[in-house]
């Protein structure tokens, strides 16, 4: 059976089974009914959208990571907006909204709410809206015979037509992290690699793809290996949170020292596009044995950066 004809979007009325009924419908902007959740491929990039809906004149969607789309062992969920034409010089907004989870014991909920600059395809939510071990405690209500129920209401958009942000200076603490991948030669060159790790309070992703990363299907793959830095938001799960970063990503010379090195200073926003270089260093330096960047067939890769502000 495949993914989608797990999923079922309801309408208010129906509930999410016959023993179970919405006491009242009419407060939420969507009910998202999710059966045979057993089924789901629970690994941390599986992922399972919900049909489009409307509220507060736009269109939206849920997302759901079954066992967390950063930090395995969760439920991570998500509202997304979609800006349709007669919206386009509403392209930013400050939306307010509340996420639930609905618990078929008592008819009562597991809500959170949230508040967030959005823009288009952004996703607005949280990381750890529950953690699996509580959301399959039968006790808890909130899977029964293996379905369970989530629902949103949007509390308010407010159209922002001129970007702003305020940075918050932070105390400049430096931070860094090695990653060694052993048995280069075994990988599969044309996907990428992704290694997370968290320093301090930020959760970070290095992403490399080691024959170049390519943007569309026409695309030939460039003679280059790419790099990239990705932030993944905070330990205490802050949705909102972009931040002012000076990084550096290294591939490391094992022989002779002569690292090969960049660095930048941007604005990271969690869940949108990494920062980095798709043309680190040309796969003939990276693959000529003289120059240090694999041996024994490992290669290892550095990140050093510094948090600057927070950006709001």
């Amino acid at each position: 059976m495949s993914l989608s004809k797990l999923f079922s979007s309801v309408k208010p009325l129906r509930g999410i089974a016959k023993e179970f009924t919405i006491k009242d419908p009419a407060a939420y902007d969507f009910l998202w009914t999710i059966k045979s959740f057993s089924k789901f491929v629970c690994d941390n990039e599986g992922k399972q959208s919900s049909g489009i809906f409307k509220s507060k004149g736009f269109s939206w969607k849920l997302i759901i990571y079954p066992n967390g789309n950063i930090v395995n062992g969760q439920i991570s969920l998500y509202l997304v907006p979609y800006i349709e034409m007669s919206h386009l010089s509403e392209a930013l907004f400050k939306v307010s909204y509340e996420l639930f989870l609905f618990d078929q014991n008592t008819g009562g909920t597991l809500s959170k709410k949230g508040e967030n600059l959005g823009e288009f395809d952004d996703k607005m939510g949280f990381r750890n809206m529950i953690d699996l071990k509580s959301f399959r405690d039968s006790s808890n209500g909130y899977l029964m015979k293996d379905s369970c129920m989530f629902g949103v209401k949007i509390l308010q958009i407010v159209p922002m037509q001129t970007p702003t942000e305020c940075f918050y200076p932070m105390e400049k603490i430096s931070h860094e992290f090695s990653w060694k991948i052993e048995n280069f030669s075994k990988l599969d060159k044309k996907i990428r690699y992704t290694k997370k790790f968290t320093t301090g309070d930020y959760l970070w992703s290095i992403i490399i793809y080691p024959e170049g990363y390519k943007k569309t299907g026409n695309e030939v793959k460039d003679d280059n290996v790419s790099l990239y830095l990705s932030y993944d938001g905070t330990i205490q799960d802050i949705p909102e949170m972009k931040i002012s970063v000076e990084f550096s990503l290294s591939i490391i010379d094992q022989i002779e020292g002569n690292h090969r090195r960049m660095t930048s200073t941007d604005v990271f926003k969690c869940s949108k596009a990494c920062q980095g270089w798709s043309k680190f260093i040309p796969l003939k330096d990276f693959n000529d044995p003289t120059l240090g960047f694999i041996v024994n067939d490992n290669c290892i890769i550095v990140a050093q950066f510094i948090v600057l502000a927070l950006v709001k």
